[in-house]
């Protein structure tokens, strides 16, 4: 039975790593909070876009966990290397095309999502915009995007609060990297207390 229990206690240990990895070497995530008081009653779009010179890195921004008043069905066509939705995320990478998904809301309100970003290599970065639009694409509350992230592989994000009235920005904590902390460190720990019982 030692001989199983030891076994089992290995399996738990690496199947924990092998779980918790991903989470551990995925990039910080980041919470965008945008108060849009200054602008209540009036419709239009939130506007995120992820581009770049054409020679730029390869990237990819995961944009999730969209909240605030957000009209159904209110999508101009994305353009460029776009896809998803608010209710099930929406993925945006820097292509030679412009990039861009705008979703129609009513502002006045709060909004928020999250983003993450996968960076490639190279030395050219690639610029993640968020912004406010009308149906014609004129800026609506700012001279133009209120927040700008500045990407480039193996240097820390650049953040721009452009127009810092509407918009905030913080990097959320990765759970799963404490997840995989923890239960390595219980199995560590189980694993030497049952060797010093023999």
């Amino acid at each position: 039975m030692t001989h199983f229990t030891n076994m089992l206690f290995r399996v738990l240990l690496a199947l924990s790593i092998a779980i918790g990895a991903p989470a551990a070497l995925a990039g910080p995530m980041y919470r965008v909070s945008l108060d849009t008081s200054a602008l209540a009653g009036t419709v239009g779009y939130l506007d995120l876009g992820l581009n770049g010179p054409l020679d730029a890195a390869p990237t990819v921004a995961r944009v999730s966990n969209f909240s605030g008043a957000f009209l159904d069905g209110g999508i101009l066509a994305p353009s460029g290397d776009v896809s998803g939705d608010i209710v099930n995320g929406v993925v945006l990478r820097n292509s030679a095309d412009l990039n861009y998904f705008d979703q129609l809301v009513t502002f006045g309100g709060l909004f928020s999502f999250d983003v993450s970003f996968d960076l490639g290599g190279g030395d050219h970065g690639t610029l993640f915009s968020v912004g406010f639009i009308d149906d014609a694409y004129n800026f609506l509350g700012a001279i133009g995007n209120v927040i700008e992230m500045n990407l480039v592989a193996g240097q820390p994000v650049e953040l721009q609060l452009v127009d810092g009235a509407f918009a905030g920005v913080a990097e959320v904590p990765e759970p799963g990297a404490w997840l995989l902390l923890a239960s390595g460190l219980f199995l560590l720990v189980t694993t030497r207390r049952l060797r010093q019982r023999r």
